[in-house]
């Protein structure tokens, strides 16, 4: 038997104990909400997918064969789910890298540049640097997940599985329900898409690419492509569950692999816990024991 450190959790689960099944969503909700941001770009959307699935999990945990750690099969669920929604009005653009490089470019322009921000950290010191590498980061964000929404529902949990979240082959095959060698394939073409976009345009790559993202803050902020993250960040500060990071790379950085990109971002949490919600919509399709 495989070993898993979730299956004596699982027992009691299994057992019908309400903490067992709290601290089971406690744990994965954080991990299935990254997933379901970065495949939906929407952190609405993905809050409400994020409590379809965990209801997914937990109602079919019965079902679980052991086949799996029970890390991978819920990544399954949540890969079966996310792959299968409903387009939001956001993915029905059908975003193009092309066009997420025209944008890019027009952000660089004289006239939505972030000229006026050069001057500010002498002005007003170190306050006013930390709010504009804040500013950057959520630039960041937005950016790459627009980026994912270029490729193919497929191509990109593909990408998220092997190159984000760091799944073997064989893991992220079962989680697609593809062979392992299959997988691979489909990886490949996915990441030649990033990594030849990334190489040519992303300075978070190349510091001599031509997209700076501290020129996009302002461009980024009138087009309201960051104010869903800044509101997800600002909820984590008042609860202190929030932590600054760097920007990704020092601008000496040369040529990285272009997940990295996608996978050093800040760990969004949902503005809200969904046990209580959960909790509700068991209770009215079946009793949960308390103890």
């Amino acid at each position: 038997m495989m070993n898993d450190p979730h299956l004596s959790l699982l027992e009691d689960c299994l057992l019908g104990k309400t903490k067992a099944l709290e601290e089971l969503i406690q744990f994965f909700q954080p991990k299935v909400f990254s997933l379901a941001l970065k495949f939906l770009w929407n952190p609405e959307d993905a809050e409400d997918a994020t409590q379809e699935i965990l209801v997914k999990v937990i109602t079919n945990l019965g079902g679980f064969r052991r086949e799996s750690k029970l890390s991978t099969w819920i990544y399954k669920i949540a890969s079966n789910h996310l792959i299968n929604i409903k387009k939001s009005k956001l993915e029905s653009k059908q975003i193009h890298l092309r066009t997420i490089r025209e944008e890019l470019h027009r952000s660089q322009s004289p006239s939505v540049s972030n000229d006026a921000f050069e001057p500010a950290s002498q002005r007003e010191g170190d306050e006013v640097k930390e709010k504009i590498s804040h500013l950057v980061l959520h630039v960041q964000v937005a950016c790459t997940y627009a980026m994912l929404q270029a490729l193919t529902r497929k191509y990109r949990m593909a990408y998220l599985l092997g190159e984000v979240f760091s799944l073997s082959s064989e893991e992220a095959g079962y989680v697609m329900g593809i062979r392992a060698d299959a997988f691979r394939q489909i990886l490949k073409r996915a990441r030649t898409q990033m990594e030849e976009f990334l190489g040519k345009e992303c300075s978070l790559t190349n510091a001599k690419n031509p997209c700076q993202c501290k020129n996009r803050i302002r461009f980024a902020s009138k087009a309201g492509r960051i104010k869903s993250y800044l509101q997800l960040s600002e909820q984590m500060k008042r609860d202190g569950r929030w932590h600054e990071m760097k920007p990704l790379f020092p601008e000496t950085t040369k040529l990285r692999k272009a997940a990295e990109v996608f996978r050093n971002q800040p760990k969004f949490l949902p503005k809200k816990n969904q046990l209580d919600s959960i909790r509700d919509l068991l209770n009215h399709s079946f009793p949960l024991s308390t103890r």
